[in-house]
């Protein structure tokens, strides 16, 4: 549920400063600094975790499927989906 509230905030900040890139970096930096004994906010896994609450934008669907899966296996499908969208003919 961090997770996904983490990426709901992430992308509720794109949308309203016109974030960038550099923010998710700087985002992570500020995170592991503020909480040293918590692990997964390198910056990697905050794109994941913006991917992962706009794959399940619905709470309700998040609690009913999306959060029985471990997050390696939400990563890997939002993965999977980003390739398939990369590699997909216009």
């Amino acid at each position: 549920m961090l997770y996904w509230q983490i990426g709901q905030e992430i992308l509720a900040r794109q949308q309203a400063e016109v974030w960038r890139a550099k923010v998710i970096t700087q985002l992570s930096k500020d995170l592991k600094q503020e909480f040293p004994e918590m692990t997964g906010f390198s910056a990697r896994n905050l794109g994941y975790m913006k991917s992962f609450a706009e794959a399940w934008s619905d709470e309700t669907i998040l609690h009913q499927l999306g959060a029985k899966i471990p997050w390696k296996h939400n990563c890997l499908l939002i993965g999977l989906k980003l390739a398939k969208l990369r590699f997909e003919p216009i």
